[in-house]
């Protein structure tokens, strides 16, 4: 930390850079937020129901057998950001800049230019990622010319599964929404009423959607947080985000603020001290809330597959995944499914983003575990996750066949 520049005389309102808004103030602690929160130690427990569906009504019977049509998953989420910062503050550089750094002044900066931005920028490339886990990114070239025809993709892509395009919310960078000003096709309605001064070319809503400009520093898929936030080397730009508020729990657990008074353990200083607690998290069975246009794809996730045995025929092989998209019970989660292409000499490659490769045979995978039958010892099989809507692969893995002899 460099030495304070002490001169004959300060003023005591701070120039400091233009400071960082709050841009996900309907996230943080908000709707989702107050619904999913530990009860106790970090783990958040989200979980989800489905049923059976109806089936036709016999009128001359009762079978007199009722079984239970519903099943619940918990899906257990650890809170990872628990962050602190502190400072001392001696009173003689509080006189001696006639009032500038005081307690005051220094966590106003600490909260504009640290926290506030690190909690948003943690936000955005959570949000890139529960998209790219579940396949709802494009990474189509975005021009003036095509950027409300990838729009139209993503909220078709969203609509499809059942998403509220009424909740639906838009954050794009200053770049995007510029070439969202410039496309052709936007209808645009001017009140000069005010004189030439009074023209308006804001967007702020499409199709419904509202948008906000956010900084690009602010709209990346990877951080880091050792000290403070910054932008990982490896990180892709976010273009733009669309998201159902409904789809997110954003809680913040624990947030305070204390001040020591000069005393002789902190040697005559005041001592401030800063704790927070916080995560984001995207509810399982509604994935498809959030879209991203990305740089960059995505990298492909790793699925963990095993082959054991059969115990019945000769040939049987029982098949067991895991890994990202896969609750506890084996089931992927909703608007997933898992699709296997076996006997084969070698492991089929998967692309992050396209359909398996149509030159191979795949077959969608009955359960997990699940027994198949007629396969070759010693042959690979491979084991893709793709989303239902799209097709298109998000994680993949391979192992060798065993078999029942």
């Amino acid at each position: 930390m460099p030495n304070l520049n002490y001169a004959a005389q300060y003023g005591r309102e701070l120039a400091n850079a233009y400071p960082y808004l709050s841009y996900y103030g309907d996230l943080w602690n908000a709707g989702e937020s107050q619904r999913f929160r530990p009860l106790r130690g970090k783990t958040v427990y989200i979980p989800s129901m489905s049923t059976s569906g109806a089936r036709a009504a016999n009128r001359d019977r009762i079978d007199g057998v009722f079984t239970r049509n519903f099943d619940i998953n918990w899906e257990a989420k650890d809170l990872q950001m628990d962050r602190e910062w502190d400072t001392l503050v001696d009173p003689m550089d509080i006189d001696e800049t006639n009032e500038v750094a005081t307690i005051a002044n220094v966590t106003r900066t600490f909260n504009q230019f640290q926290k506030v931005p690190e909690q948003d920028a943690y936000m955005s490339s959570k949000l890139a990622g529960f998209a790219s886990a579940f396949g709802g990114v494009s990474t189509s070239s975005l021009t003036a010319a095509t950027i409300l025809g990838l729009w139209d993709d993503a909220i078709a892509f969203m609509t499809d599964q059942r998403v509220n395009r009424d909740r639906v919310r838009c954050k794009m960078t200053p770049n995007t929404y510029k070439l969202l000003k410039q496309a052709a096709g936007i209808t645009r309605f001017i009140d000069l009423s005010g004189g030439i001064r009074g023209a308006d070319r804001n967007i702020g809503r499409l199709d419904g959607v509202t948008i906000e400009e956010i900084p690009s520093d602010m709209m990346k898929s990877l951080y880091s947080f050792v000290t403070g936030w910054s932008i990982d080397a490896s990180a892709a730009q976010i273009d733009f985000l669309l998201y159902d508020p409904m789809a997110i729990a954003a809680p913040i657990v624990y947030d305070t603020a204390m001040m020591s008074a000069p005393t002789a353990q902190s040697k005559g200083k005041y001592l401030y001290y800063e704790r927070y607690y916080y995560d984001v998290f995207c509810l399982h069975q509604r994935q498809a809330g959030v879209f991203a246009h990305l740089s960059a794809a995505p990298s492909l996730g790793t699925l963990t597959v095993t082959s054991v045995a059969g115990t019945e025929n000769d040939g049987d092989s029982v098949i067991t995944v895991s890994g990202p998209g896969i609750w506890g019970s084996g089931a992927p989660q909703e608007g997933l499914k898992l699709v296997y292409c076996a006997d084969e000499n070698a492991a089929v490659s998967c692309t992050y983003g396209t359909v398996p490769p149509a030159a191979k045979t795949w077959t969608e995978l009955p359960a997990n575990p699940a027994t198949i039958a007629s396969l070759t010892a010693s042959k690979v099989i491979t084991v893709a996750e793709v989303n239902k809507e799209t097709g298109f692969v998000v994680a993949s893995g391979y192992a060798t066949q065993v078999v029942k002899a």
